[in-house]
């Protein structure tokens, strides 16, 4: 049976001098719930900051050197074993929370892992930064390497414009890196980025695209049209919607109501009204106004006057209206003129 955690450490913080164990305690949280900064510790047993800095540093390098006696903590290195072995699994490196997921089966024990963590050996920590989240690497030259594909990715995505597969992005490791590199790794390194990552419908892209990382009633719903690729009723939107937030935010407490996506949706410019609360994209190519607006375009971007039946075969590739609505609108002399041939044409 495995030798849980916390047992672990509190079996190697016995042998260290009292002290020292209530300094390295609370200084991780081993103790308590929640770790204690440098000056918190100090306030409390009454040293100076830069004193339970200087205890803690040797407390951890006096542990280190007890940990390399194998036979006398053995049940230390079997855990850093386990540890190790889920790094190397995916590929040296793993974002600290995704980590600690991997590994505990009792969350309380976290803070225990992370101590292990420090104290082991080979294991290397980089800290949370603005550019990623805290993470973890076997091997110390993998910290440079995973920053450095990270820098490309990001470069990539921002040149590109549009998100993109794991494959893909495998490609481009592998031609910018060298080597070959399993999905599994490649998606470990990824998650550790704090401007990449992985959209509900699978791809990968930067983070501020609401494709990938749809926020509000709007970008939800623009990421549902979009993936359906073509246009949809607005109590449509809201079904997909609600099954969105179902699947990718269970915890959202916030109801998704047909009338409220409707408003929102007529507020947004990337869609177009193309029928009785039917949207479109604009960025497919639908022209926003109304179908009299749509026809006049038409015949302004054909510069010759146009039949009835070309008129409404142009004005149905963009409105999904009865062809009765689109010569009723034809017959508004004040805005359509026939010419002898009985074609139609902008008045101006």
């Amino acid at each position: 049976m495995k030798t849980s955690y916390d047992q672990i450490t509190l079996t190697l913080l016995s042998e260290l001098p009292e002290r020292t164990r209530e300094v390295l305690g609370r200084r991780f949280g081993l103790l308590s719930e929640k770790p204690e900064t440098l000056e918190q510790i100090g306030q409390g047993i009454g040293i100076t900051r830069e004193r339970v800095r200087q205890i803690a540093d040797a407390g951890l390098v006096q542990l280190m050197a007890l940990i390399r006696e194998e036979k006398r903590h053995g049940e230390a290195n079997e855990a850093f074993s386990r540890l190790l072995a889920r790094l190397k699994e995916v590929g040296e490196v793993r974002r600290e929370d995704h980590l600690l997921k991997d590994v505990l089966e009792k969350e309380e024990e976290a803070n225990h892992v992370i101590f292990l963590l420090h104290v082991g050996d080979p294991f290397f920590h980089h800290r949370e930064t603005s550019e990623t989240h805290a993470f973890w690497a076997s091997k110390e030259e993998g910290i440079s390497g995973v920053l450095s594909a990270l820098h490309t990715v990001k470069a990539y995505f921002e040149k590109r414009n549009a998100a993109a597969t794991l494959e893909e992005i495998a490609q481009l490791y592998e031609k910018k890196f060298g080597g070959r590199i399993t999905p599994e790794t490649l998606a470990s390194y990824l998650e550790i980025s704090k401007h990449v990552m992985q959209g509900p419908e699978g791809s990968w892209g930067l983070k501020s695209w609401p494709e990938v990382n749809p926020k509000g009633i709007r970008d939800k719903a623009y990421l549902v049209v979009k993936s359906s690729g073509s246009p949809l009723h607005f109590t449509k939107v809201a079904e997909r919607i609600r099954e969105f937030q179902q699947t990718f935010a269970p915890s959202s407490q916030k109801q998704c109501l047909p009338q409220t996506v409707h408003n929102e949706l007529i507020k947004d410019p990337r869609f177009v009204l193309v029928g009785r609360g039917t949207y479109a994209l604009k960025e497919w190519g639908y022209r926003p106004g109304t179908v009299r607006d749509v026809i006049t375009q038409i015949l302004k971007e054909s510069g010759k006057p146009l039949s009835k039946d070309d008129i409404i075969k142009k004005a149905l590739s963009e409105r999904q209206v009865k062809e009765s609505t689109i010569a009723l609108n034809l017959q508004n002399k004040k805005y359509f003129a026939r010419d002898g041939k009985g074609r139609y044409l902008p008045v101006s």
